[in-house]
């Protein structure tokens, strides 16, 4: 019974696996708003009916797609993964990889803003999870010395989203393209200068 229900429960995962990346793939072809929920159902071969098994309705699913995302993120910045030891290095590369996000898909990241902020204020699962990762390297860092040990985490990890963004955002308003990603060490460097501990040496 219970190798039934662990067959049960992979056969769930890899059919919700298989609309995440449907959904993605159509996002970036033809954009959110002209993508259906028969279409993505349709590319991933199942029925119509059971996308709602797994999501309650296409702007839902722009939540549990964020957090897919950052689940593959988290993955790579583990050490095992090929990911620098020092974790100062790991919070380079958690900008870098994220930024290849975002230059991916930038639209629909404005598209999942955009339905959060018509949503009442709650918990934000993606953001949360972004920014724990980010304070967690922070953590690591304060505790071999590469971060001074008298500042917050989570402020240095909502400084670093906040700034990098921020950045993002008015490059592509203003420039009509992405920051380079050597933006990233920028943002680094910039509060290393204010952050470091004793035992930083530089990436």
């Amino acid at each position: 019974m219970q190798q039934s229900l662990s067959r049960r429960e992979r056969k769930k995962q890899e059919t919700r696996q298989s609309l995440l990346e449907a959904a993605l793939a159509l996002f970036r072809d033809q954009g959110y708003e002209a993508t259906t929920i028969e279409q993505i159902t349709e590319r991933a071969d199942v029925a119509k009916g059971t996308f709602f098994n797994y999501f309650p309705s296409k702007q839902a699913l722009l939540g549990d797609l964020a957090m897919w995302r950052l689940e593959q993120l988290s993955e790579a910045l583990t050490v095992e993964e090929g990911a620098p030891r020092s974790p100062v290095a790991r919070i380079e590369l958690l900008l870098r990889l994220w930024h290849q996000q975002m230059l991916a898909d930038w639209r629909l990241f404005q598209q999942a803003m955009a339905s959060r902020l018509s949503k009442p204020p709650g918990p934000h699962g993606a953001k949360r999870r972004l920014a724990g990762l980010a304070a967690d390297l922070v953590r690591e860092a304060q505790a071999c010395g590469e971060i001074r040990p008298d500042v917050e985490p989570e402020l240095v990890s909502d400084l670093l989203f906040v700034a990098y963004i921020r950045r993002f955002a008015v490059c592509i308003r203003d420039e009509g393209s992405a920051p380079p990603v050597e933006d990233t060490e920028q943002v680094i460097d910039l509060l290393m200068n204010g952050l470091a501990g004793p035992n930083w040496s530089g990436t």
